[in-house]
């Protein structure tokens, strides 16, 4: 096994570690397999109920994610990731910053002289950050040859436009993702973005609410459909 991948086995899980915070070996197994596969591939798990004593011997409940990290060469460890109220903001971002997170944008941010993509958990208000020289990028995703250019795009964090089987497809590395990648169609991206950039109209586009004001903003958009794709928009919004 190679444990800098941080790849554990069933062996590996301290479940006495787990204990302390109100985690059983059945309660460990009871999970999902995407759970199962975050875990044992050092990535954290969904939310989850939490529970310790303090000092004083109080029961303390809480929600968090947890992970699993190697102390040394031959034991793991339990990484707690709790809801916070609000982001810990330990890198000193900047309020534009912390605004584009929010926005549930990737940031290239320095840190100690190295480069990092930094990502909010928008579900427990922490920041996550990774290398990005540690980053590696596979060089076929749906079927799709990636050349240089799509991969360093990827791995600069902004998000790729591919075609797959006739269709548009958006992609964009995804720090909260244990698959480290997220798919999003090209139609319900268009459709976020109009949310996004028009936070007074009620209600959500990619819910099919605002019909009409989604008409409109589709057709200024420079970014032109291919006829399925264009097609398949006519049919669920009854054009």
């Amino acid at each position: 096994m190679d444990k800098k991948q941080a790849i554990f086995n069933e062996n590996d899980i301290p479940y006495k570690e787990l204990e302390l915070i109100g985690i059983s070996k059945k309660q460990i197994w009871s999970l999902d397999k995407a759970n199962i596969t975050a875990l044992l591939s050092g990535k954290r798990t969904s939310l989850l109920d939490l529970s310790f004593h303090d000092n004083n011997g109080e029961e303390i409940s809480m929600k968090g994610k947890i992970s699993l990290y190697w102390k040394d060469s031959n034991n793991a460890g339990v990484k707690v990731h709790p809801v916070r109220p609000e982001i810990m903001n330990d890198i000193n971002l900047k309020p534009k910053e912390l605004e584009r997170l929010q926005d549930n944008e990737i940031i290239t941010k320095t840190i100690n002289n190295e480069k990092y993509l930094v990502q909010l958990d928008p579900e427990t208000n922490e920041l996550l950050k990774t290398k990005i020289k540690s980053i590696s990028i596979p060089s076929n995703i749906k079927g799709v040859e990636l050349d240089k250019q799509q991969k360093e795009t990827l791995k600069s964090g902004k998000e790729l436009i591919l075609n797959v089987d006739k269709e548009k497809i958006a992609i964009r590395l995804d720090l909260n993702n244990p698959r480290g990648i997220k798919f999003l169609d090209f139609e319900q991206k268009q459709k976020i973005a109009y949310d996004r950039h028009n936070p007074q109209i009620i209600g959500t586009i990619h819910t099919d609410k605002n019909r009409n004001e989604y008409i409109e903003y589709m057709k200024g958009q420079k970014t032109t459909l291919g006829n399925e794709s264009q097609s398949k928009v006519e049919h669920k919004f009854k054009l």
